[in-house]
């Protein structure tokens, strides 16, 4: 590995950094209402539609990514980036929103595996590919910290001006492609070999992922369902913490609070696994998961919220543990097109489970459904998490 390349880990950590200082996350659905006039049914549906243009190009850019490099994709995925949220900077209606979703979620979709196939790979060219689990939590804790901090400052920028947290946002991705440019492509001995046809290697994949690989099958099933868990609150916890009474001002601070959350579980993530084992770590998060859910069905205010951080925290621990055994099962030249494979299918759960979230909060209000949420994603991500563990022992 060449001095350059060395570097990769982290400016993959800067990128995650820029990637996730996300001004107006803090915000959207506060300017989705007030300056686009969409109802919870609209956000949900938004989202959905979303969701449908990274599933639909998620495969294909990280079977793009392995073939076309991870570097390159990068860059191209910065500049798609910076359009889609010039876009979004100059939106006034529902169609213009979904147009500036449509664009990012393709340049999301190229990011998508490729960053992780990108950092796994620079580890694996000087025997360090052990390290992964822990350069991935480094990735985390920057993009989570990054994300609290833009969310700090998002709620002064709303409030001067509505557009300001979108205008920001494309100027960090100009910073974003400037780094993705610096970085180098390592050699991957998998793209030389000879290829069987881009049909037939999509066959192999998706059968590798979904029958023939037991333990790749049972790690997807538990990511996705460990991912959903967390990712469905996000879409609700602004408006449902508006009508209990937090302030505009109070917004930002509490997705930063969420944010540094995920950021801290990230830091721990790696010790508290190597101290209590996989299986026992994964299933404390599941508990923190169905904890948060029923406080938020019950009440809201110091000790709701303070669950509801514990459930973020959760998210930050078991993401990189999930990435990282996932990436023991993975080949050289193959990791973002499988990486994006299960995106694919988080991408395309979400799309049917959005909108019916977003259908039942409106009309069966928020504890009948947060109630739901939390038994569901607590009784599957436990099967799930079983799953993995009886394949894990017949394979022993």
């Amino acid at each position: 590995m060449t001095p350059s390349t060395q570097n990769n880990p982290r400016l993959l950590c800067a990128f995650s950094a820029l990637q996730m200082s996300l001004f107006p996350m803090a915000i959207l659905a506060l300017f989705y209402e007030r300056e686009i006039d969409m109802s919870r049914r609209d956000i949900y549906t938004l989202q959905a539609i979303f969701g449908l243009c990274v599933a639909l190009f998620e495969f294909p850019s990280g079977y793009l990514a392995d073939r076309l490099g991870y570097r390159r994709t990068l860059v191209i995925a910065a500049v798609g980036n910076i359009v889609g949220w010039a876009l979004y900077a100059g939106a006034t209606s529902f169609a213009g929103v979904v147009l500036a979703e449509a664009v990012l979620g393709v340049a999301l979709s190229l990011v998508s595996g490729a960053d992780a196939a990108l950092m796994y790979e620079s580890l694996l060219d000087t025997g360090r590919e052990s390290q992964f689990s822990r350069w991935a939590a480094r990735m985390k804790f920057w993009g989570q910290t990054a994300e609290g901090t833009a969310a700090l400052l998002a709620g002064l920028m709303f409030a001067w001006w509505a557009r300001w947290p979108f205008v920001a946002q494309t100027a960090i991705w100009v910073a974003a492609l400037v780094v993705a440019w610096r970085m180098v492509e390592p050699h991957v001995a998998a793209r030389e070999r000879e290829r069987e046809g881009h049909v037939a290697e999509v066959r192999r994949m998706v059968r590798t992922a979904f029958v023939d690989n037991r333990r790749l099958r049972a790690l997807i099933a538990l990511t996705v369902i460990m991912g959903m868990s967390t990712f469905v609150p996000v879409w609700m916890i602004t408006l449902y913490a508006e009508e209990n009474g937090l302030s505009d001002g109070w917004q930002g601070v509490l997705w930063a609070a969420a944010n540094y959350g995920v950021a801290l579980g990230a830091l721990a993530s790696d010790p508290l696994r190597r101290r209590f084992g996989f299986a026992a770590t994964i299933l404390g998060c599941i508990a923190l998961v169905a904890v948060g859910y029923g406080s938020l069905a019950f009440a809201w205010g110091a000790g709701a919220a303070f669950l509801y951080l514990l459930m973020t925290v959760a998210r930050g621990v078991f993401t990189p543990i999930l990435a990282h055994v996932e990436q023991e099962e993975l080949s050289s030249g193959d990791r973002a097109a499988f990486l994006s494979l299960r995106s694919l299918v988080f991408r395309s759960s979400f799309l049917v489970l959005g909108p019916i979230v977003g259908f039942a909060l409106d009309d069966y209000g928020n504890r009948a459904v947060l109630l739901t949420l939390g038994a569901g994603f607590a009784i599957t991500g436990a099967l799930a998490l079983r799953h993995v563990l009886r394949v894990e022992r017949a394979a022993a």
